[in-house]
């Protein structure tokens, strides 16, 4: 086990711009054994030390900013260590204690310092998940610079946007977004014209513990005798009409706690459990976004077509049929309910994100982790979208400092990011396949394949025409009566979409 995980963390450092960071590369839809692998290196040998020394260059020299402070404001919404817990928290480690990702943070943050002599200042503000700009634009109008850097939720981002409180990461001294450390899909698909306001990358591992995807048991598929799912997903017939068919070939009459109830029994067996956010990740994964950035750098909305219907109705036909799946937040269960169950062997498949794999530690069944399937096998590439309420977001204020304080933070900021490339990332990757996925380097390929098609939904984060809400109030309800739902919003998502269009290009044009 030791040996796999020195072997992913030493793939994480040498091909970083293919995992955590979800570089955007030529070949990053391509069937993962395609795909450069890794040497074994073991922990603590010459070759270990050689492959870490193979960095890239950051292209930023050492400096010196005087012992500045650099405060980062970070967005917490609740819920810290139990299941109502959404946000991550990139800055929490205070020491060393032996845990990868502390240790990681810790050790990053220290070089950074070393290496620009400044001090770290973390602030952790609680918020609601779209309330965490406010405090911030109390200090851009004020012009009191009390935040460098923030990572607050997608949807505060966006209205931190609309608010003009966000500087141009682009017209930002020492700052590169081109390269690997940051999420090239992000830059591409969060740029407005020419600007770009927000961004993730190897700076954080929330952005990949809130990713979606399918988690399935291992002991479960074999005894129903199912295919390589990990074949499926390398060939492309890893899709929504063939999922359908292994969930619904799970014996339906499981009433594992024989109280005679079968219907979203949380005790029970079933071929799904399902979480409800899941179905904007099923609209994502069919290549279907609720709001596109046109080349005008304007907002369009794109939800509704004949695909966006048949998309919904394939995966409902599953979704709603009540002896495969078990939706038990309709029995008003928490999220970690379903993970309780797929822990206990009580789902073949189990429908969430990647932060859940670390429940699993004591599971006693092998068990696998997949994308969310393709809408048909000749779609362009997996789709992998983040839970959009948990997804953080960095940016910087439009502070009233100079150029040379823009310089300080472009610095600081970029030389995080790089080296979370070489400490966070690894120790996320490691901490994740600690467990029984950790014997499956398949499962370690799937989520390097995952973590490399993220897609990002500005639709979902403004939430146009609350369209977010109301796929998953389908769900929720039972409910097929999609184009319903999206005519009746159509009109206010129209208007928000043109408002928030007018705002954004106030702050394009004023930079």
């Amino acid at each position: 086990m030791k040996k796999q995980i020195a072997l992913v963390s030493a793939l994480l450092m040498i091909l970083a711009a293919v995992t955590g960071c979800s570089q955007k590369t030529a070949n990053a839809d391509v069937p993962s054994e395609t795909q450069p692998s890794a040497s074994d290196v073991l922990p603590g040998t010459e070759e270990e030390t050689a492959a870490q020394d193979e960095r890239l260059d950051s292209g930023l020299s050492d400096a010196d900013w005087g012992g500045a402070t650099f405060t980062v404001y970070i967005q917490d919404t609740g819920g810290k260590g139990t299941s109502a817990e959404v946000f991550t928290n990139d800055f929490e480690a205070e020491e060393l204690n032996g845990e990868p990702i502390n240790d990681a943070e810790y050790q990053r943050v220290i070089t950074v310092q070393d290496r620009g002599n400044c001090v770290f200042r973390p602030i952790v503000v609680f918020a609601g998940t779209a309330d965490g700009y406010k405090q911030i634009t109390t200090s851009v109008q004020a012009g009191t610079n009390d935040y460098d850097l923030c990572c607050i939720s997608a949807y505060a981002s966006c209205n931190a946007l609309v608010n003009g409180i966000l500087m141009d990461l682009r017209q930002v001294p020492n700052l590169d977004l081109s390269k690997p450390w940051w999420d090239q899909y992000c830059i591409e698909e969060c740029t407005f014209k020419d600007s770009v306001f927000q961004m993730t990358g190897d700076i954080s591992i929330g952005d990949n513990k809130a990713t979606l995807c399918y988690f399935f048991n291992k002991n479960m598929a074999a005894d129903y005798g199912m295919p390589n799912f990990y074949d499926m997903v390398n060939n492309r017939t890893w899709t929504i009409d063939n999922f359908r068919g292994y969930a619904e070939a799970v014996d339906s009459n499981l009433d594992y706690d024989n109280d005679g109830n079968h219907t979203n029994d949380k005790d029970d067996v079933y071929g799904i459990y399902i979480w409800d956010d899941i179905m904007m990740g099923i609209v994502n994964a069919a290549g279907i976004k609720c709001c596109t950035i046109n080349r005008d750098g304007q907002l369009e909305l794109t939800l509704y077509s004949d695909k966006f219907v048949e998309a919904f109705d394939k995966f409902t036909a599953y979704a709603y049929n009540k002896d495969v799946t078990c939706a038990y937040q309709r029995a008003g269960y928490d999220q970690d309910w379903g993970q309780i169950a797929f822990r206990e062997g009580r789902a073949l498949f189990f429908l969430q994100f990647i932060g859940a794999a670390t429940t699993f530690r004591d599971m006693a069944d092998d068990f696998g982790i997949l994308p969310l399937p393709l809408f048909e096998e000749n779609q362009d590439r997996y789709y992998s979208s983040a839970a959009s309420f948990s997804l953080g977001l960095y940016n910087i204020p439009r502070n009233s400092y100079g150029t040379d304080d823009y310089a300080r933070v472009g610095w600081i900021t970029e030389m995080l990011a790089y080296e979370s490339m070489y400490t966070l990332t690894p120790a996320y990757y490691e901490q994740t396949l600690q467990n029984k996925v950790s014997r499956d380097e398949d499962s370690a390929r799937m989520l390097d394949l995952i973590l490399a098609t993220r897609t990002y939904d500005f639709g979902w984060y403004f939430q146009i025409g609350g369209y977010n809400e109301g796929i998953m109030n389908l769900l929720r309800s039972y409910s097929s009566d999609v184009s319903s739902m999206y005519k009746k919003s159509e009109k206010m998502a129209t208007k928000t979409i043109e408002r928030n269009n007018a705002k954004i290009a106030e702050q394009i044009n004023g930079n």
